[in-house]
Protein backbone atom coordinates (compact mmCIF):
# COMPACT_ATOMS: atom_id res chain seq x y z
CA UNK A 1 0.00 0.00 0.00
CA UNK A 2 3.03 2.30 0.73
CA UNK A 3 4.76 2.09 -2.42
CA UNK A 4 1.21 2.29 -4.43
CA UNK A 5 0.94 5.38 -2.21
CA UNK A 6 4.70 6.56 -2.99
CA UNK A 7 3.84 6.07 -7.01
CA UNK A 8 0.72 7.70 -7.34
CA UNK A 9 2.39 10.49 -5.53
CA UNK A 10 5.49 10.33 -8.15
CA UNK A 11 2.57 10.81 -10.93
CA UNK A 12 0.55 13.09 -9.14
CA UNK A 13 3.82 15.22 -8.81
CA UNK A 14 4.55 14.60 -12.84
CA UNK A 15 1.38 15.53 -14.23
CA UNK A 16 1.10 18.53 -12.01
CA UNK A 17 4.78 19.64 -13.12
CA UNK A 18 4.14 18.98 -16.72
CA UNK A 19 0.59 21.06 -16.52
CA UNK A 20 2.41 23.74 -14.47
CA UNK A 21 4.88 23.55 -17.53
CA UNK A 22 1.85 24.18 -20.28
CA UNK A 23 0.22 26.76 -17.84
CA UNK A 24 3.22 28.57 -17.86
CA UNK A 25 3.80 28.34 -22.06
CA UNK A 26 7.28 26.69 -22.12
CA UNK A 27 8.00 26.86 -25.88
CA UNK A 28 11.56 28.81 -25.88
CA UNK A 29 12.13 28.21 -29.46
CA UNK A 30 10.49 31.34 -31.85
CA UNK A 31 8.59 30.06 -34.77
CA UNK A 32 7.80 31.15 -37.09
CA UNK A 33 10.20 34.27 -36.77
CA UNK A 34 8.31 36.99 -39.48
CA UNK A 35 11.44 39.36 -40.21
CA UNK A 36 11.87 42.73 -41.44
CA UNK A 37 11.98 42.18 -45.16
CA UNK A 38 9.30 39.67 -45.16
CA UNK A 39 10.96 36.80 -44.79
CA UNK A 40 10.08 34.23 -42.31
CA UNK A 41 12.18 31.77 -40.70
CA UNK A 42 11.04 28.50 -38.95
CA UNK A 43 12.54 26.37 -36.20
CA UNK A 44 12.27 22.99 -34.75
CA UNK A 45 14.24 21.63 -31.61
CA UNK A 46 14.77 18.48 -32.13
CA UNK A 47 18.32 17.24 -31.75
CA UNK A 48 18.61 14.06 -32.22
CA UNK A 49 15.94 14.43 -35.64
CA UNK A 50 17.91 12.78 -38.94
CA UNK A 51 16.29 14.80 -41.14
CA UNK A 52 14.09 17.86 -40.98
CA UNK A 53 11.37 19.32 -44.10
CA UNK A 54 9.12 22.15 -44.33
CA UNK A 55 6.04 21.68 -46.11
CA UNK A 56 4.39 25.07 -46.96
CA UNK A 57 1.90 26.66 -49.54
CA UNK A 58 4.62 29.75 -50.03
CA UNK A 59 6.73 27.04 -51.51
CA UNK A 60 7.16 25.97 -55.14
CA UNK A 61 3.88 24.11 -55.25
CA UNK A 62 3.37 20.92 -57.49
CA UNK A 63 0.64 19.09 -59.35
CA UNK A 64 -1.27 16.13 -57.59
CA UNK A 65 -3.07 13.65 -59.58
CA UNK A 66 -7.06 12.86 -57.59
CA UNK A 67 -10.18 11.13 -58.42
CA UNK A 68 -11.72 14.72 -58.53
CA UNK A 69 -9.00 16.38 -61.18
CA UNK A 70 -5.90 17.48 -61.22
CA UNK A 71 -4.75 20.19 -58.01
CA UNK A 72 -1.96 21.95 -56.62
CA UNK A 73 -0.11 20.99 -53.60
CA UNK A 74 2.40 22.59 -51.14
CA UNK A 75 6.07 22.02 -52.10
CA UNK A 76 8.46 21.09 -49.62
CA UNK A 77 12.30 22.03 -48.56
CA UNK A 78 14.90 20.39 -46.19
CA UNK A 79 16.22 22.39 -43.08
CA UNK A 80 19.40 22.88 -41.72
CA UNK A 81 20.12 21.86 -38.45
CA UNK A 82 22.18 24.87 -36.51
CA UNK A 83 25.29 24.19 -34.15
CA UNK A 84 22.46 24.06 -31.23
CA UNK A 85 20.66 21.50 -32.51
CA UNK A 86 17.45 23.90 -33.80
CA UNK A 87 16.85 22.74 -37.58
CA UNK A 88 16.07 26.35 -39.57
CA UNK A 89 14.80 27.55 -43.03
CA UNK A 90 14.21 31.06 -43.99
CA UNK A 91 12.04 31.86 -46.76
CA UNK A 92 12.32 34.19 -49.39
CA UNK A 93 10.38 37.76 -48.94
CA UNK A 94 6.74 36.97 -48.66
CA UNK A 95 3.89 39.02 -50.34
CA UNK A 96 0.53 39.66 -47.86
CA UNK A 97 -1.71 36.29 -47.43
CA UNK A 98 -2.28 34.08 -44.96
CA UNK A 99 0.13 30.93 -45.19
CA UNK A 100 -0.09 27.50 -44.06
CA UNK A 101 2.91 24.91 -42.99
CA UNK A 102 4.13 21.78 -41.57
CA UNK A 103 7.18 19.85 -40.37
CA UNK A 104 8.23 16.33 -41.36
CA UNK A 105 10.80 14.18 -39.05
CA UNK A 106 12.25 11.46 -39.84
CA UNK A 107 9.26 10.62 -42.26
CA UNK A 108 6.57 11.66 -39.59
CA UNK A 109 4.49 14.59 -40.03
CA UNK A 110 3.96 16.70 -36.99
CA UNK A 111 2.97 20.37 -35.93
CA UNK A 112 5.41 23.45 -35.35
CA UNK A 113 4.83 23.08 -31.11
CA UNK A 114 6.20 27.08 -30.48
CA UNK A 115 3.10 28.27 -33.17
CA UNK A 116 -0.50 27.34 -31.17
CA UNK A 117 -2.23 28.71 -34.36
CA UNK A 118 -3.59 25.83 -36.67
CA UNK A 119 -6.98 25.13 -38.62
CA UNK A 120 -8.52 22.02 -40.32
CA UNK A 121 -9.35 21.72 -43.77
CA UNK A 122 -11.01 18.15 -44.09
CA UNK A 123 -9.16 15.97 -41.83
CA UNK A 124 -5.57 17.46 -41.89
CA UNK A 125 -4.17 20.91 -39.73
CA UNK A 126 -1.75 22.57 -40.41
CA UNK A 127 -0.32 25.56 -38.44
CA UNK A 128 -1.05 28.86 -40.19
CA UNK A 129 0.77 32.54 -40.06
CA UNK A 130 -0.54 35.82 -42.00
CA UNK A 131 1.88 38.74 -43.09
CA UNK A 132 0.71 41.83 -44.43
CA UNK A 133 3.10 43.31 -46.38
CA UNK A 134 1.11 46.99 -46.65
CA UNK A 135 -2.51 48.18 -45.71
CA UNK A 136 -5.33 46.30 -48.10
CA UNK A 137 -2.85 43.39 -49.23
CA UNK A 138 -4.57 40.32 -49.11
CA UNK A 139 -2.84 39.73 -45.70
CA UNK A 140 -4.03 42.72 -44.71
CA UNK A 141 -7.75 41.40 -44.83
CA UNK A 142 -7.11 37.99 -42.94
CA UNK A 143 -5.65 39.72 -39.96
CA UNK A 144 -7.29 41.13 -36.79
CA UNK A 145 -7.37 44.86 -36.70
CA UNK A 146 -8.79 47.51 -34.40
CA UNK A 147 -12.63 47.93 -35.60
CA UNK A 148 -15.27 46.94 -34.44
CA UNK A 149 -15.74 42.97 -34.61
CA UNK A 150 -18.94 41.22 -35.56
CA UNK A 151 -19.88 37.84 -33.51
CA UNK A 152 -19.74 34.50 -35.03
CA UNK A 153 -22.56 31.74 -33.49
CA UNK A 154 -23.13 28.07 -34.13
CA UNK A 155 -26.71 27.83 -34.27
CA UNK A 156 -29.27 24.84 -34.99
CA UNK A 157 -31.88 25.14 -37.07
CA UNK A 158 -34.98 22.63 -37.82
CA UNK A 159 -35.45 21.10 -41.71
CA UNK A 160 -38.72 19.44 -42.35
CA UNK A 161 -37.78 18.74 -45.62
CA UNK A 162 -34.27 16.89 -44.65
CA UNK A 163 -36.37 15.50 -41.27
CA UNK A 164 -32.80 16.76 -38.93
CA UNK A 165 -31.63 19.46 -36.99
CA UNK A 166 -28.67 21.27 -38.71
CA UNK A 167 -26.07 23.10 -37.62
CA UNK A 168 -25.10 26.65 -39.60
CA UNK A 169 -22.40 29.08 -38.63
CA UNK A 170 -23.50 32.48 -38.66
CA UNK A 171 -22.13 35.95 -38.71
CA UNK A 172 -23.19 39.11 -37.44
CA UNK A 173 -21.65 42.35 -37.95
CA UNK A 174 -20.46 44.58 -35.49
CA UNK A 175 -23.52 46.85 -33.37
CA UNK A 176 -26.31 44.21 -34.93
CA UNK A 177 -27.36 42.90 -31.24
CA UNK A 178 -27.44 47.12 -30.47
CA UNK A 179 -29.94 47.97 -33.31
CA UNK A 180 -32.75 45.69 -33.28
CA UNK A 181 -35.23 47.73 -35.88
CA UNK A 182 -32.38 47.43 -38.28
CA UNK A 183 -32.88 45.01 -41.51
CA UNK A 184 -29.64 43.51 -42.60
CA UNK A 185 -28.95 41.81 -46.08
CA UNK A 186 -28.14 38.13 -46.06
CA UNK A 187 -25.48 36.21 -47.43
CA UNK A 188 -25.42 32.38 -47.53
CA UNK A 189 -21.93 31.15 -48.22
CA UNK A 190 -21.23 27.49 -48.92
CA UNK A 191 -18.19 25.36 -48.32
CA UNK A 192 -16.54 22.75 -50.99
CA UNK A 193 -16.38 19.04 -50.59
CA UNK A 194 -15.18 17.66 -47.52
CA UNK A 195 -15.96 21.03 -45.54
CA UNK A 196 -18.79 22.00 -43.21
CA UNK A 197 -19.95 24.75 -41.78
CA UNK A 198 -17.24 25.98 -40.08
CA UNK A 199 -15.37 25.83 -43.37
CA UNK A 200 -15.52 29.22 -44.63
CA UNK A 201 -15.33 31.32 -40.84
CA UNK A 202 -11.87 28.94 -40.23
CA UNK A 203 -9.81 28.48 -43.72
CA UNK A 204 -11.88 31.48 -45.31
CA UNK A 205 -11.20 33.78 -42.25
CA UNK A 206 -14.89 35.15 -43.10
CA UNK A 207 -15.54 37.08 -40.27
CA UNK A 208 -11.63 39.18 -40.28
CA UNK A 209 -12.62 39.75 -43.80
CA UNK A 210 -15.89 40.68 -43.49
CA UNK A 211 -15.08 43.06 -39.89
CA UNK A 212 -12.22 45.16 -42.03
CA UNK A 213 -14.31 45.47 -45.51
CA UNK A 214 -17.51 46.83 -43.19
CA UNK A 215 -14.91 49.18 -41.29
CA UNK A 216 -13.37 50.64 -44.08
CA UNK A 217 -16.86 51.33 -45.72
CA UNK A 218 -16.00 48.72 -48.76
CA UNK A 219 -18.25 46.13 -47.93
CA UNK A 220 -22.21 46.69 -46.52
CA UNK A 221 -22.47 45.53 -43.17
CA UNK A 222 -24.43 41.67 -43.51
CA UNK A 223 -25.41 38.96 -42.14
CA UNK A 224 -23.18 36.13 -43.62
CA UNK A 225 -24.63 32.71 -43.29
CA UNK A 226 -22.33 29.59 -43.69
CA UNK A 227 -24.34 25.86 -43.63
CA UNK A 228 -23.50 22.31 -44.17
CA UNK A 229 -23.95 21.76 -47.73
CA UNK A 230 -24.09 18.28 -47.16
CA UNK A 231 -27.43 16.87 -46.82
CA UNK A 232 -26.74 13.76 -45.05
CA UNK A 233 -24.00 15.06 -42.51
CA UNK A 234 -26.20 17.44 -40.12
CA UNK A 235 -22.60 19.69 -38.42
CA UNK A 236 -19.05 19.63 -38.66
CA UNK A 237 -16.92 16.61 -36.71
CA UNK A 238 -17.86 15.84 -33.02
CA UNK A 239 -21.12 18.65 -33.31
CA UNK A 240 -23.10 15.73 -34.30
CA UNK A 241 -21.99 12.51 -34.59
CA UNK A 242 -19.37 11.51 -32.26
CA UNK A 243 -15.47 11.02 -33.14
CA UNK A 244 -16.82 11.45 -36.86
CA UNK A 245 -13.87 11.70 -39.18
CA UNK A 246 -14.29 13.36 -42.19
CA UNK A 247 -13.17 12.62 -45.72
CA UNK A 248 -13.80 14.54 -49.13
CA UNK A 249 -16.29 11.06 -49.49
CA UNK A 250 -18.07 11.30 -46.56
CA UNK A 251 -18.16 15.16 -46.57
CA UNK A 252 -19.45 15.62 -50.33
CA UNK A 253 -22.45 15.88 -52.08
CA UNK A 254 -22.76 13.41 -55.03
CA UNK A 255 -26.02 15.24 -55.58
CA UNK A 256 -27.21 19.12 -54.67
CA UNK A 257 -30.81 17.70 -54.99
CA UNK A 258 -30.86 17.64 -51.62
CA UNK A 259 -29.46 20.99 -50.55
CA UNK A 260 -31.78 22.43 -53.62
CA UNK A 261 -35.02 21.28 -52.09
CA UNK A 262 -34.43 22.06 -48.34
CA UNK A 263 -33.30 25.51 -49.13
CA UNK A 264 -36.10 27.41 -48.40
CA UNK A 265 -36.21 25.80 -44.63
CA UNK A 266 -32.62 27.67 -43.78
CA UNK A 267 -34.30 31.05 -45.71
CA UNK A 268 -37.53 30.56 -43.61
CA UNK A 269 -34.96 29.84 -40.39
CA UNK A 270 -33.08 33.05 -41.01
CA UNK A 271 -35.73 35.06 -41.60
CA UNK A 272 -37.69 34.33 -38.33
CA UNK A 273 -35.04 34.74 -36.00
CA UNK A 274 -32.92 37.05 -37.36
CA UNK A 275 -33.70 41.03 -38.28
CA UNK A 276 -33.26 40.41 -41.72
CA UNK A 277 -34.21 42.70 -45.08
CA UNK A 278 -36.52 40.33 -47.56
CA UNK A 279 -36.41 39.97 -51.28
CA UNK A 280 -33.88 38.88 -54.12
CA UNK A 281 -32.03 41.96 -53.56
CA UNK A 282 -31.41 41.58 -50.04
CA UNK A 283 -29.87 38.06 -50.62
CA UNK A 284 -27.08 36.84 -51.73
CA UNK A 285 -25.31 33.05 -52.62
CA UNK A 286 -21.56 31.78 -53.10
CA UNK A 287 -19.99 28.64 -53.13
CA UNK A 288 -16.46 27.36 -53.70
CA UNK A 289 -16.16 24.15 -56.03
CA UNK A 290 -19.05 22.08 -54.71
CA UNK A 291 -20.65 25.29 -53.00
CA UNK A 292 -20.39 26.66 -56.50
CA UNK A 293 -22.12 23.78 -57.98
CA UNK A 294 -24.60 24.50 -55.41
CA UNK A 295 -24.99 28.15 -55.86
CA UNK A 296 -25.60 27.79 -59.42
CA UNK A 297 -28.01 25.46 -59.21
CA UNK A 298 -30.02 27.02 -56.35
CA UNK A 299 -30.31 29.88 -59.09
CA UNK A 300 -31.71 28.37 -61.54
CA UNK A 301 -33.90 26.28 -59.03
CA UNK A 302 -34.92 29.71 -57.60
CA UNK A 303 -35.25 32.75 -60.45
CA UNK A 304 -36.31 35.14 -57.94
CA UNK A 305 -34.69 33.99 -54.54
CA UNK A 306 -30.82 35.66 -54.83
CA UNK A 307 -30.33 38.82 -56.44
CA UNK A 308 -26.53 37.85 -56.27
CA UNK A 309 -24.78 34.64 -57.32
CA UNK A 310 -20.96 33.78 -56.62
CA UNK A 311 -19.49 30.89 -58.39
CA UNK A 312 -15.85 30.12 -57.14
CA UNK A 313 -13.92 26.98 -58.83
CA UNK A 314 -17.11 25.55 -59.71
CA UNK A 315 -20.45 25.71 -61.44
CA UNK A 316 -23.42 23.46 -63.58
CA UNK A 317 -21.84 23.32 -67.27
CA UNK A 318 -24.52 24.21 -69.63
CA UNK A 319 -24.98 20.67 -70.89
CA UNK A 320 -27.29 19.54 -68.45
CA UNK A 321 -31.31 18.89 -69.76
CA UNK A 322 -33.09 22.23 -69.22
CA UNK A 323 -30.19 24.11 -68.85
CA UNK A 324 -31.34 26.59 -71.20
CA UNK A 325 -34.67 27.45 -69.70
CA UNK A 326 -33.64 27.38 -66.38
CA UNK A 327 -31.02 29.73 -66.93
CA UNK A 328 -33.00 31.86 -69.24
CA UNK A 329 -35.82 31.84 -66.06
CA UNK A 330 -32.72 33.26 -63.68
CA UNK A 331 -31.66 36.40 -66.02
CA UNK A 332 -35.16 37.19 -66.58
CA UNK A 333 -35.17 37.71 -62.73
CA UNK A 334 -32.76 40.29 -63.68
CA UNK A 335 -29.62 39.86 -60.99
CA UNK A 336 -27.86 41.96 -59.80
CA UNK A 337 -24.70 40.03 -60.23
CA UNK A 338 -23.55 36.84 -61.81
CA UNK A 339 -19.48 36.24 -60.61
CA UNK A 340 -17.83 33.40 -61.79
CA UNK A 341 -14.11 33.05 -60.27
CA UNK A 342 -11.47 30.50 -61.12
CA UNK A 343 -7.74 29.88 -61.05
CA UNK A 344 -5.79 29.58 -64.35
CA UNK A 345 -4.26 26.21 -63.34
CA UNK A 346 -7.85 25.12 -61.50
CA UNK A 347 -9.06 21.54 -63.26
CA UNK A 348 -12.32 23.30 -62.97
CA UNK A 349 -11.71 26.37 -64.93
CA UNK A 350 -13.04 24.64 -68.79
CA UNK A 351 -16.46 24.21 -66.76
CA UNK A 352 -16.58 27.99 -65.57
CA UNK A 353 -15.43 28.69 -69.23
CA UNK A 354 -18.17 26.80 -70.73
CA UNK A 355 -20.54 28.64 -68.81
CA UNK A 356 -19.03 32.70 -69.49
CA UNK A 357 -18.92 31.99 -72.75
CA UNK A 358 -23.05 30.47 -73.05
CA UNK A 359 -23.84 33.83 -71.33
CA UNK A 360 -21.82 36.15 -73.18
CA UNK A 361 -23.19 34.18 -76.85
CA UNK A 362 -26.98 34.71 -74.85
CA UNK A 363 -26.34 38.19 -74.09
CA UNK A 364 -26.30 37.20 -70.34
CA UNK A 365 -24.49 39.36 -67.90
CA UNK A 366 -21.61 37.76 -65.91
CA UNK A 367 -18.04 39.12 -64.21
CA UNK A 368 -15.59 36.82 -64.70
CA UNK A 369 -12.15 36.98 -62.82
CA UNK A 370 -9.15 34.59 -63.34
CA UNK A 371 -6.52 34.76 -60.79
CA UNK A 372 -3.60 32.84 -60.38
CA UNK A 373 -2.88 29.25 -59.18
CA UNK A 374 -5.70 25.81 -58.97
CA UNK A 375 -8.31 24.44 -56.73
CA UNK A 376 -7.01 26.13 -53.28
CA UNK A 377 -8.33 28.30 -50.50
CA UNK A 378 -5.48 30.74 -50.95
CA UNK A 379 -8.01 31.79 -54.07
CA UNK A 380 -10.95 31.36 -52.67
CA UNK A 381 -10.64 33.49 -50.01
CA UNK A 382 -9.37 36.45 -52.82
CA UNK A 383 -12.74 35.89 -54.47
CA UNK A 384 -14.75 36.81 -51.32
CA UNK A 385 -12.96 39.87 -50.78
CA UNK A 386 -13.75 40.31 -54.21
CA UNK A 387 -16.78 39.53 -53.97
CA UNK A 388 -18.28 40.48 -50.54
CA UNK A 389 -17.61 44.23 -51.88
CA UNK A 390 -19.61 43.96 -54.54
CA UNK A 391 -23.05 43.12 -53.09
CA UNK A 392 -25.98 45.02 -51.63
CA UNK A 393 -25.58 48.34 -53.62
Amino acid sequence: MKRLTLIAAALFLSVGSFAQQALMGGASTVSPQINEDGSVTFRLNAPKAITVQLTGDFLPETMMDTPFGKFEVAGSVDMVQNRDGIWEYTTEPLEGELYSYSFTVNGTRQMDPSNIYQNRDVATWTNIFTISAEKGDKGYWYEVHDVPHGSVSHVWYNSPTLKAQRRITVYTPAGYEDNPKAKYPVFYLLHGSGGDEDAWSDLGRTAQILDNLIAEGKAKPMIVVMPNGVYYNNAAPGAAVNMFQPTLTNSRSDSTVEIEDSFPDLISFIESHYHVAKGMYNRAVAGLSMGGRQSSALSRRYPTMFGYVGMFSGVVPPDEDGFDEALEATFKANPKLHWIGVGSADGVKVNSLKLKEYCDAHGYPVTYYESDGGHIWRNWRVYLTIFAQQLFK
